[in-house]
């Protein structure tokens, strides 16, 4: 059985009676008559398509439409899921950023607090020793011939300046 080239676009439609009369001849349906198995048949092109096959290509060129409507989906999906995770991405690079600073400023904060401390006990200190020299003092009183001896060279001091 010779079938007609499909490919060749509108020159298989012009294909020669010799053809049609082998097609007919072999069980093929032409338009016009009924097949021998009594299917419902269609006539494409020269060459008979039983009705089953009609039906399973009509449906698979749906289950073709509804996969490519769900492709279309699952790709502006996937678009969407990308742009997220870049946004994520950056998102987590800014918010370790942030952590490091975070830290960085709470280091520098006890360093702060460390030499404020130290300026205080420091300055504790200074306060403590001059509390010694004064309770020292306190303790160390001028005798009265020391006093008078004082009086002494300040009269003294006066008289020969005049």
């Amino acid at each position: 059985m010779t079938a007609p080239d499909f490919s060749q676009g509108d020159q298989s439609s012009t294909s020669s009676a010799s053809e049609k009369r082998t097609l007919a001849g072999e069980g093929a349906c032409v338009p016009g008559k009924s097949s021998a198995s009594k299917k419902q048949t269609l006539a494409v092109e020269g060459a008979c398509v039983p009705g089953n096959v009609l039906a399973s290509c009509a449906a698979a060129v749906e289950e073709l439409k509804a996969s490519r409507i769900l492709i279309d989906a699952l790709e502006i999906e996937n678009a969407s899921l990308k742009t997220r995770l870049e946004t994520e991405k950056q998102m987590t690079a800014t918010l370790t950023e942030v952590n490091e600073t975070r830290r960085s400023e709470s280091d520098a904060l006890r360093n702060a607090i460390a030499a404020k401390n130290e300026t205080i006990a420091a300055k504790d200190a200074v306060i403590t020793s001059q509390d010694k020299l004064v309770e020292a003092l306190k303790k160390k009183k001028p005798s009265p011939w020391r006093r008078i001896g004082d009086i002494l060279i300040g009269a003294a001091a006066i008289a020969v300046l005049k």
